[in-house]
């Protein structure tokens, strides 16, 4: 009687391996032409340009180049515009080691800014130096689709080794480019626009539906305009102004067999924005946004990963799997609420223009089914300052603080061995301060923890069971006996003393019996707990 599988297919991104590595990047941002000359460097921000990494793979080895993406802010050597913004790129290259990995893989590069520095030489009023030292974790997948069996039908005896995983079978990924555009009105309370500093703009979903194959993102464009106002003469010269607004996006991308029941992680990101002086009141603004889509379903199998008959000869084919097991995956939401002081060397707030803020994890581990995060919020706060009169007026002021918090999330099952990939992400920033104390500043911010665990393990499964065809042996003679005696015994069972590493699987196979009658013949409570020395009686 021949074997019957009983498979599934699935796709899933097979772990070649990971490593991480450290680049220190440094570069200088020259103005360009009609910038006036740096009186003082304000703030300097950096980000990663994803789009511009060119990935070679070599031996093992994985080259990164790519750019960085750098802001700055800085006031004029000139008292009728004091602030402005320039951008810069600057280039840099790391490599990685990853035993195993090929040129037909895929590599994910996942980096952190982890310090950065600028300078600013007053003999060189063009010019910005900054440094940056970046961490990166380099991860090798590639995505492989097998069919694994998870059930089988046979002999009587069949004797059935099954394993239970849970996978999380890719569906589909996919991106796609879209232009949100509109008018950001000044508010009442604010002056006219004389000229556009800075355009700023961040993207959050705000509802992501499944329809026929295809994701649609629903969004806002949450945008910051910083510029100089249009005041007359006879007034209180306050020239840099900020106002903000929002600009809603929809967009979609398409991934063949998405469900609305699958899970889809979403990922919107603005990678270019401009915005143009439309009248005294009003900005027009246009964005390029990016969203990136993976589809997955987290899927339970128990799949076969041994089998054999003691009655038949089975040739069983196997392939090896090195995944990254779920474990499980969690999110949770906390407000941090602080008050912090203008530091000594600045001046008194008259007015918060902007605040910026990102999180930064300082320690993350597993304790107890449990996903801790330590961080430092890091506020960046733009704002104006109350100088006396008959003082040099510098209004403009850039300021910054750390506030610490600690989050979790639930996972049961998690230890402390095990994986974890999260993110950690600034929802809501906002900053108030009460004039009768103009040293003090309010902050709230809604930080999103979303957490996954998962542990790599190494798998083998059934993929293929043949029953090779019997051949023809010539018929050996019997021995004849001899008068008067009987033919040997065959011995009706073995006495075994289990090894350490057995289990009862092991010793059915060796011996070609099944594990049942292992179990009736030594009247076993529980299979699975056998002691090494343990004698066990193997039934022939």
């Amino acid at each position: 009687m021949g074997v019957v599988l009983t498979k599934e297919i699935v796709r899933v991104d097979q772990v070649v391996g990971e490593d991480k590595a450290q680049a220190v990047v440094e570069g200088i941002i020259n103005l360009p032409a009609g910038k006036p000359d740096i009186s003082r460097v304000i703030s300097v921000k950096a980000e990663v340009d994803l789009d511009s990494l060119k990935i070679s793979i070599l031996d093992g080895k994985i080259m990164v180049e790519g750019e960085l993406e750098v802001d700055a802010m800085y006031v004029a050597n000139i008292a009728s515009q004091p602030v402005h913004a320039v951008e810069g790129r600057i280039s840099f290259s790391f490599f990685a080691k990853v035993p195993g990995a090929k040129k037909n893989m895929a590599v994910k590069v996942m980096p952190k800014i982890e310090y950065s520095k600028f300078s600013f030489d007053p003999q060189r009023p063009r010019e910005i130096s900054a440094s940056f030292v970046i961490q990166f974790l380099v991860k090798v997948l590639q995505r492989v689709e097998v069919e694994v069996a998870v059930d089988a039908t046979g002999p009587a005896d069949l004797q059935v080794l099954k394993e239970t995983v849970k996978l999380d079978h890719i569906v589909g990924d996919a991106s796609s480019q879209s232009i949100a555009k509109g008018d950001i009105a000044v508010p009442n309370v604010k002056p006219d626009i004389l000229e556009i500093i800075k355009v700023q703009g961040t993207a959050r979903t705000t509802q992501v539906k499944v329809l026929d194959g295809k994701i649609i993102v629903e969004g806002v464009l949450d945008v910051g305009v910083l510029y100089v106002a249009r005041v007359p003469e006879n007034q209180p010269q306050q020239p840099v102004h900020f106002l903000e607004g929002q600009i809603p996006f929809t967009t979609f991308v398409e991934i063949p067999g998405a469900k609305e029941s699958m899970t889809r992680i979403v990922r919107v990101e603005v990678e270019h924005i401009r915005g143009r002086k439309k009248d005294d009141r009003t900005v027009s603004v246009e964005a390029v946004i990016k969203v990136m889509v993976r589809v997955y379903e987290t899927k339970v199998l128990d799949v076969i990963t041994d089998l054999f008959s003691p009655s038949e000869k089975l040739e069983v084919k196997k392939i090896e799997l090195k995944v990254d097991q779920v474990v499980g995956e969690n999110e949770n939401q906390i407000i941090v609420k602080e008050t912090v002081n203008v530091p000594d060397p600045k001046p008194d707030i008259l007015e918060i223009y902007s605040t910026n803020a990102t999180a930064r994890i300082d320690n993350a581990r597993i304790i107890d089914s449990k996903v801790i995060v330590e961080g430092t919020l890091l506020v960046e706060t733009l704002y104006v300052a109350r100088v006396p009169e008959g003082q040099p007026q510098q209004p403009v002021h850039f300021m910054e603080h750390e506030i610490p918090f600690t989050t979790f999330v639930e996972i049961p099952g998690a230890e402390e061995n095990m994986m974890l990939d999260f993110d950690l992400i600034v929802e809501h920033i906002t900053a108030s301060f009460d004039p009768s104390s103009p040293r003090k500043m309010e902050v709230r911010a809604i930080i999103k923890l979303f957490a996954k665990v998962t542990e790599t393990i190494e798998i083998e499964v059934v993929t293929e069971v043949i029953e090779p065809e019997e051949e023809e042996k010539p018929e050996k003679p019997e021995k004849p006996e001899k008068p008067g005696e009987m033919p040997p015994e065959k011995p009706s069972l073995t006495i075994y003393i289990v090894q350490k590493g057995d289990t009862l699987w092991k010793i059915a196979k060796r011996y070609n019996v099944t594990v049942d009658s292992i179990v009736k013949a030594n009247n076993l409570e529980n299979p699975n707990m056998i002691m090494p020395g343990q004698q066990l009686i193997i039934p022939r």
